[in-house]
């Protein structure tokens, strides 16, 4: 069995492993240069800086199995910095602090890990996908298609998959109920070290949601790199905002809420994120229609967690197997 799989997120990556597992031949086909969606790290010659997801947690079974696996082989390691909230001028610490995780040197090294040997082709977005008789040919932005596939596994946000979706009506509904939201996200570098005597806050910000200093993570470098994440209310009304203006404007929240005087900096750069996380995931989980043979994951099928991606992907490779089994 020949399945194809759009999207090389977590949830991609995860639905492909498993699918080669069970004995099929999966092929990713990935928009971007890299595989690991928002598990992704930046380099820069100034140090490098998770602007996408900053940490995970597990809470299933089957995923606390994967992280402990990880931390044998050094893929992950526990994050154990001092994480505040900031509001209203103050600082207040966890009560109960959660354990966090991290890949290691980089958050992107989870998504290096789940790839290993998988066919995996990138740069290439899929524009449209046709159903021919019992198989799915897929079409790419240039023209280049790709045909004979048995099934067909759309891992990608919520709106980028409703193109794909034509063929099963209800799958199209469902997918269009669920909004996600915009997040920019500013890293910099201070030109001294900045110590405000925590590692990591939550923001209460009309602008500003979190901040990190992301060389207090295990495995990373000395440079004082630091990651500022933009509410999802302010990043909606400036979608569009100039670069510097975002950078400019997160770094005075940041100075506002710790009530002090930041460092310059000697490096920035911004990144938008479009799809950021799911207001209204579905949670009911992937979908898998056995008569299109098409199925849909994704952390937004479940919450919009780093381990709702993974488990996305596990749950519908056991329908897509408990499917195969019955026929």
């Amino acid at each position: 069995m020949r399945v194809a799989v759009i999207g090389a997120g977590i949830a991609g990556l995860n639905a492909a492993r498993q699918l080669e597992a069970a004995g099929m031949e999966a092929v990713l086909f990935e928009k971007a240069r890299g595989a690991s969606g928002r598990l992704s790290t930046r380099r820069s010659d100034f140090g490098a800086f998770d602007h996408g997801a900053q940490y995970f947690t597990a809470r299933d079974d089957e995923f606390r199995n994967q992280v402990e696996a990880w931390l044998a082989e050094g893929v992950v390691e526990r994050w154990n910095g001092r994480i505040v909230r900031l509001s209203g001028g103050g600082e207040s610490t966890e009560g109960s602090p959660i354990e966090r995780y991290v890949g290691s040197p980089g958050m992107s090294a989870i998504a290096r890990d789940l790839r290993g040997d998988l066919n995996i082709s990138l740069g290439v977005r899929i524009e449209s996908v046709k159903r021919v008789g019992n198989r799915w040919t897929l079409t790419a932005h240039d023209g280049s298609e790709f045909p004979d596939f048995d099934s067909l596994v759309i891992a990608v946000p919520a709106p980028q998959a409703v193109p794909f979706l034509s063929s099963v009506p209800e799958f199209d509904r469902e997918v269009r109920l669920v909004n996600m939201a915009p997040c920019h996200a500013v890293m910099v570098r201070f030109q001294k070290s900045y110590d405000p005597e925590f590692d990591a806050a939550f923001v209460d910000s009309e602008s500003l949601s979190w901040v990190a200093r992301n060389s207090s993570k295990p495995g990373r470098g000395p440079e004082d790199c630091w990651v500022l994440h933009s509410t999802v209310e302010w990043s909606a009304s400036n979608l569009d905002a100039d670069p510097n203006d975002v950078t400019k404007s997160l770094l005075l929240a940041f100075q506002e809420a710790v009530g002090s005087t930041l460092p310059p900096t000697d490096f920035s750069a911004m990144h938008r994120w479009l799809l950021s996380r799911s207001l209204h995931p579905l949670r009911s989980g992937p979908l898998w229609d056995a008569d299109q043979s098409l199925g849909v994951c994704g952390d937004w099928t479940i919450g919009d967690r780093v381990e709702d991606g993974y488990m996305s992907g596990s749950r519908l490779v056991r329908r897509i197997l408990d499917d195969k089994c019955a026929s």
